[in-house]
């Protein structure tokens, strides 16, 4: 049984450090000896030991020293350490058990006292390390616990289903980087079912932290967004209705009429970003946020582009135009006003929105999968938003093959189908 252990001797006395390892390896162990500490680092860096037997008499480097040392590297908390010193030093033993020894011997000893002192030094040294082990695999196992339990509850907050219309498609993907994930996506009913609200937002950072800012901005967006929205003429009329500009036509351009929806649409977003910013700046974070409200009827959408990666409305012949940034970022400036734009989804035509993870997704020698290779898929024709998202998916996953995914990737498509 001890044949198995290794003890390392520091002693500068020779005929000391003879007489002790002849009786260390009397009692069974394998003995390696030094007389200084320098010495002592360099074996202990390159052999495992379970026990040093360290006398308090050295020269050039003391032992206090040498405890210090192996405090520093970190090696006592491994490794029990027996101070060996004359009766009339131990005095000093507080000291030397300050600096990380574990016990002391007065030399001369019994062997049969440093038989005993020895086993229950390395006994009870390995079962402390037992104990930390089993101590951190508890903890590993709890924090796996809770960050499942954490996506659970997140996932959650993504839609269960996604709004079923006649003559439009709605689909989506959802790939976290890691266990939680600072994307959203959102489709949801609004003005008594007769409009659609698209999100799709990225948190500027990953990790737990983006994932609970994740779960207050949807719910914010959600909240704020279905706070007030009945049907009714002053939707249409109230004097401070917010402007909202035809898409392309630039702020100078033709303001188009007022549309049902807008202020519960910019609404949503102010309230929201005022929100964050008045509770929550400390935490430095930010969420870049697509907002879109659908007439499913004529195929109006009115839209929010708040720092996020523009979507690109695409037509049976490929691209057609992205729909451009109308503010900053939700999070960062109080009272900003957002402007809103108009566009409009023809028959065969798709929206598609995405998180930067896309773009940012990096090959095995850490290439971006990049807009160019992006458009060059959505330029191609497909009978389905989910045909899209199908075709986008895969290539994304062939790009990162064995490579470790870099960010949360998300994406949204609406298609307004041809009629039959």
């Amino acid at each position: 049984m001890t044949g198995r252990f290794h003890i390392l001797v520091i002693d500068h006395d020779q005929a000391h450090r003879v007489e002790l390892a002849d009786q260390v390896q009397q009692l069974g162990y394998t003995v390696s000896v030094v007389d200084d500490g320098r010495q002592a680092f360099a074996l202990m860096a390159a052999l495992k030991y379970d026990l040093v037997l360290l006398s308090s008499e050295l020269r050039g480097m003391n032992s206090y020293q040498v405890l210090e040392h192996l405090r520093a590297t970190g090696a006592v908390e491994k490794i029990p350490v027996i101070v060996l010193m004359p009766d009339e030093q131990a005095i000093h033993i507080e000291h030397y058990l300050e600096l990380g020894a574990t016990d002391y011997l007065v030399v001369p000893t019994e062997p049969g006292i440093l038989k005993q002192r020895i086993a229950l030094n390395i006994a009870y040294q390995k079962h402390t390390i037992a104990e930390q082990h089993t101590d951190r695999t508890s903890d590993l196992l709890q924090i796996e616990h809770d960050v499942h339990i954490g996506r659970q509850i997140q996932a959650g907050f993504l839609p269960d289903h996604l709004p079923e219309l006649d003559n439009w498609e709605i689909a989506a993907r959802f790939h976290p980087a890691r266990e939680v994930s600072g994307d959203f996506y959102d489709a949801f009913m609004m003005i008594q079912n007769r409009r659609v609200g698209l999100v799709m937002a990225d948190v500027c950072d990953k990790g737990v932290g983006a994932a609970l800012f994740m779960a207050l901005s949807r719910s914010l967006i959600r909240a704020f967004a279905q706070q007030h929205t009945t049907l009714s003429w002053t939707n249409v009329l109230h004097d401070d209705q917010p402007s909202v500009h035809r898409h392309g036509a630039g702020r100078s351009g033709r303001q188009a009429p007022p549309s049902t929806g807008s202020v519960a649409l910019h609404n949503a977003v102010v309230l929201a970003n005022n929100y964050i910013v008045t509770n929550h700046v400390h935490m430095n974070m930010y969420v870049t946020v697509f907002f879109g409200l659908l007439n499913p009827i004529n195929g109006e959408l009115l839209y929010i582009n708040c720092g996020h990666p523009p979507p690109i409305l695409i037509g049976p012949e490929g691209v057609k135009s992205e729909l451009i940034n109308t503010g900053p970022a939700v999070g960062i400036i109080p009272d900003v006003q957002f402007g809103i734009e108009q566009v409009q989804l023809e028959p065969g035509d798709t929206l598609f929105s995405y998180t930067d993870g896309v773009t940012d997704a990096r090959s095995p020698n850490r290439q971006f999968f990049g807009e160019r290779r992006l458009w060059a898929l959505l330029n191609q024709p497909y009978p389905s938003a989910v045909g899209l998202l199908n075709a986008v998916d895969s290539q994304l996953h062939a790009h990162i093959a064995t490579a470790d995914q870099f960010d949360d990737i998300t994406m949204l498509a609406v298609r307004r189908t041809l009629p039959t």
